[in-house]
């Protein structure tokens, strides 16, 4: 039982002790607990579906706490393994179950787990059963796990989430088949490995993706704008079987059509992962289109692995134009008013050649940035015309150009081409 704090009164169980203290900044004998804050509450039939659902909800509690402000009790849990408080064989059989569903759909399964002892949601985390839960994955044909940020306790230090998060890295490496681990390090609450306090950085050695800003939504401004300007910083990082995680789409979740165009094209340019954020039973024959766009696709999985870059931006920010070299010499191009789409007029955007990023190295190495932060900046030693072809209007060629390509542009929104090299 806790015997003083927020949780006073309230029983707990201890998860971990450490009789003498730790090196993560607690000098003393303490423990990890946890406990139930809350339990449902009782509930009427006069009541409204969302305040039974929060009324019928467990909210748990997990947090260190000294040993002079616990008092044992007469009950024990010896060697309890608590992800045994749910069936093993009724959840494997629910996996299973999925596994099929997505099969007969064409699709593959991704699961959500977190690295601390309870996920978002107080669901069971994974910290110290990394092996048990990937061999439950596995027999589940899981191709992608999300491991989550959820472990948010006062001296959990850098170390112990890196830990965490490597645990579940190094047991996904350990499979004879290839798991993607997507991970996001929230480094509002501890300064990532690399980045300093704010800043999601990229973690290539632990992770196939990372995300590198707070959770999007279907704004385009504050949503959409706000996580690419986060994303352009980290492009050196990206490369194939590294990726910046801008967050998933918001396409079909409420934006206008043009806004949903804009922020596939410019996660295309990214070379972020495309990760679907819609109900896929309910999706319109627009949403449908956009999302299978096998031209904007094509760009977004170039082999090069190079992530866009802007390469030109007005001085009211109102316009930008970002360039993606391609494994074939050419680039994706897109031209973006970032203006909003009431009251904006269209905006004729012009791209110079020579601002192209430079082909640098092979292929998983970045190009040199011509952009005004740039540590470096060279002309463009490749060809200076290219035919270029219309993304958003079946591919289509709209002619060959020389030094130059315009476009005129919409607010929030985007004129998106291929341009292959014309010797």
């Amino acid at each position: 039982m806790l015997l003083a704090g927020r949780y006073a009164g309230k029983k707990a169980i201890v998860v971990r002790a450490y009789e003498e203290g730790n090196a993560e900044g607690r000098k003393f004998a303490h423990a990890l607990v946890a406990g139930i804050d809350r339990y449902p509450r009782k509930v009427t039939k006069s009541m409204k579906a969302a305040r039974v659902k929060k009324r019928t909800q467990i909210k748990p509690f997990v947090k260190h706490v000294n040993f002079n402000h616990l008092m044992p009790t007469r009950y024990q849990l010896n060697d309890m393994d608590l992800k045994k408080v749910i069936d093993e064989n009724k959840v494997a059989e629910g996996g299973l179950v999925e596994v099929n569903k997505a099969a007969e759909l064409g699709l593959g399964l991704g699961i959500y787990t977190a690295h601390g002892p309870l996920t978002c949601q107080h669901y069971p985390g994974s910290l110290g059963y990394e092996k048990q839960d990937v061999a439950l994955y596995n027999t589940w044909n899981v191709t992608y796990v999300k491991n989550d940020w959820c472990w948010r306790l006062p001296n959990v230090t850098q170390e112990m989430h890196l830990n965490a998060f490597n645990a579940m890295r190094d047991a996904l490496a350990a499979l004879e088949r290839p798991v993607v681990h997507s991970i996001h390090w929230n480094s509002d609450a501890v300064p990532g490995p690399s980045c300093a306090l704010g800043v999601d950085c990229p973690m290539p050695d632990t992770a196939n993706m990372w995300r590198i800003g707070g959770d999007i939504g279907p704004v385009f401004t504050k949503g959409v704008l706000r996580l690419l300007d986060a994303d352009a910083k980290h492009a050196a990082a990206a490369g194939p079987g590294s990726w910046n995680d801008a967050d998933m789409l918001e396409v079909g979740n409420g934006m206008a059509e043009e806004q949903d165009k804009a922020h596939f094209s410019l996660w295309c340019m990214l070379a972020s992962p495309l990760i679907a954020g819609n109900d896929l039973r309910t999706m319109t024959a627009a949403t449908i289109a956009i999302l299978t766009n096998k031209h904007a696709i094509e760009i977004n999985q170039d082999p090069l692995g190079h992530q866009g870059i802007p390469v030109s931006t007005a001085a009211d920010n109102s316009t930008q134009v970002w360039a993606k070299p391609l494994v074939n010499g050419g680039y994706g191009v897109v031209f973006l008013n970032r203006l909003p789409v009431r009251g904006s007029p269209n905006i004729t955007i012009q791209l110079a050649f020579d601002l192209l990023p430079t082909m640098v190295g092979t292929a998983g190495q970045q190009p040199a940035a011509r952009n005004g932060n740039a540590a470096q900046a060279t002309v463009l030693a490749g060809p200076k015309k290219f035919e270029a072809f219309a993304v958003w209007n079946g591919g289509k060629s709209i002619g060959t150009f020389s030094n130059t390509l315009s476009a005129t542009v919409a607010g929030s929104s985007v004129a998106f081409y291929k341009l292959e090299p014309v010797q």
